[in-house]
């Protein structure tokens, strides 16, 4: 995609950190494949219905839940409100978004009939450079084994599944060199 860039006009240039790319112009977009996200908060153009993806989490501590994810290395990226105690936080993972929500603020405002929950129907996997190292940072984050670190049968992959310190689960992923 062609994107006009005049630094005489007031321009400049865009660093989007969520792909790691650079784009130039104030209505700059970046992406690959179909989709193209706008850089300056617009509408992404795309020829997808879905325009971005993000996994939210449901909390009873939304803070806490963050904490650990921000020990992992992702970055937090939204809060809201800011002036009080937060309902929401995001973090990026490697573009990816992953929010923490108040149960309380989802049943208040938008009357989701959340609670929590001792079931793990879901988890966040993530592809990381040294599983036994993440899983290690994981644990003295405050979270809690589920298998250690271990070799796929076909040795392609090394995982392991840890739990967040409200049970959601989180499996660390590495391919092998091979």
């Amino acid at each position: 995609m062609d994107v006009p860039f005049d630094e005489s006009a007031g321009s400049r240039p865009i660093v989007s950190l969520h792909r790691m790319t650079t784009a130039l112009g104030d209505g700059a977009t970046s992406g690959t494949g179909r989709t193209a996200h706008r850089l300056d908060g617009g509408a992404p153009e795309t020829e997808s219905d879905v325009a971005g993806a993000q996994v939210n989490f449901f909390c009873e501590d939304v803070e806490r839940c963050a904490r650990f994810f921000e020990a992992l290395g992702m970055p937090r990226v939204f809060v809201s409100p800011k002036a009080e105690a937060p309902e929401k936080i995001e973090v990026d993972a490697a573009g990816l978004r992953i929010g923490f929500d108040s149960i309380r603020a989802a049943n208040r405002i938008a009357g989701l009939g959340v609670a929590a929950s001792e079931t793990r129907s879901a988890e966040v996997a993530l592809w990381v450079g040294d599983v036994d190292a993440l899983y290690e940072r994981a644990l003295r984050a405050g979270g809690s084994s589920v298998r250690p670190p271990m070799d796929s049968p076909d040795g392609r992959l090394r995982y392991a599944w840890v739990l967040g310190p409200e049970g959601h689960q989180v499996r660390l992923l590495q391919k092998r060199a091979g």
